[in-house]
């Protein structure tokens, strides 16, 4: 070979390798404007391992006391059996949506310690949490499976509200110290005092009499409050908006996380499933009621 070859094929070589750099220099650019790392970026979440085994058994923590929302027999060990409630039901739910084949409940008492322990060898804990700062700083908070709204039991003869504007003009009423009560401080505002009773046996007197047009009944509880009294009251058609509704909350560095948990919920309310659930739990399922606004 002469050496005017020889330089032309070393020319030549280059030539590819400057080009193939280049190619990949350009490929690398696409990549991460597309938002896709070429290899990976200071910054960016690990990947889930693929070989991290997906849990068998979902353990759920209740608080208890409610029959309606989860009750059961507890053993001596915390362990709950014939658990039963609407609280019990979506995290049945969820199991089945997260692809967990078993569900275990335990029992925490008191109540505090369920986000404030320090060790919580639980999952999810699903007992009608709200959104407050304390919840949020010890656990993952889901999006809301119920919402804590007010529904708004009229009194029979009236006609279906349109607006808040409408229901501030109404004689309204609550029970003392509910969230009803401090829902019509801050969101209603009526024009007249409202009335404010001691229990439930009051409420529905007032409302049945004519005496109250209007009561706001938390949405969990208005379905027992209505039921085989369709003749005695209004129609319950609508809601004030209040408290951001109940959570599960997830224990962080477990093997659940909060946006699976959100990702079940989600397919829940699209399949209906959720609805279902409220309905023969509760008997209304206070989302279908129009929020006034």
């Amino acid at each position: 070979m002469s050496w005017r070859t020889a330089v032309r094929a070393i020319a030549g070589g280059l030539g590819v390798v400057i080009a193939v750099v280049f190619v990949a220099a350009a490929v690398g650019t696409v990549l991460v404007a597309l938002g896709l790392p070429p290899e990976s970026r200071a910054g960016d979440p690990p990947a889930t391992d693929p070989s991290t085994p997906r849990p068998t058994e979902l353990v759920v923590a209740l608080k208890l006391g409610d029959p309606v929302l989860q009750a059961g027999a507890v053993t001596g060990e915390g362990q709950v059996i014939l658990a039963r409630g609407l609280e019990v039901e979506i995290a049945r739910a969820l199991a089945k949506r997260l692809g967990i084949p078993r569900v275990r409940f335990v029992y925490v008492r008191p109540a505090s310690r369920l986000l404030a322990a320090k060790v919580r060898p639980w999952n999810l804990t699903i007992a009608s949490i709200r959104t407050v700062p304390s919840a949020r700083a010890t656990a993952d908070l889901s999006d809301p499976y119920l919402v804590t709204d007010q529904a708004i039991v009229l009194r029979r003869g009236l006609g279906r509200l349109a607006s808040m504007g409408e229901l501030r003009k109404l004689v309204t009423c609550a029970l003392r110290g509910s969230d009803g009560a401090r829902a019509l401080a801050a969101s209603v505002r009526p024009s007249h005092a409202p009335l404010l009773v001691a229990s439930d046996d009051r409420l529905l007197e007032i409302v049945r009499t004519g005496a109250c047009d209007a009561a706001l009944v938390d949405s969990r509880d208005v379905g027992r409050f209505v039921a085989g009294r369709g003749t005695l009251l209004g129609p319950v058609l609508a809601r004030v908006p209040f408290g951001g509704g109940y959570v599960v909350a997830v224990t962080r560095g477990g093997p659940i996380t909060v946006d699976e948990v959100d990702q079940a919920l989600a397919r829940m309310r699209a399949d209906g499933t959720l609805h279902r659930l409220v309905r023969a739990w509760l008997g209304i399922d206070p989302a279908r009621l129009r929020p006034l606004s």
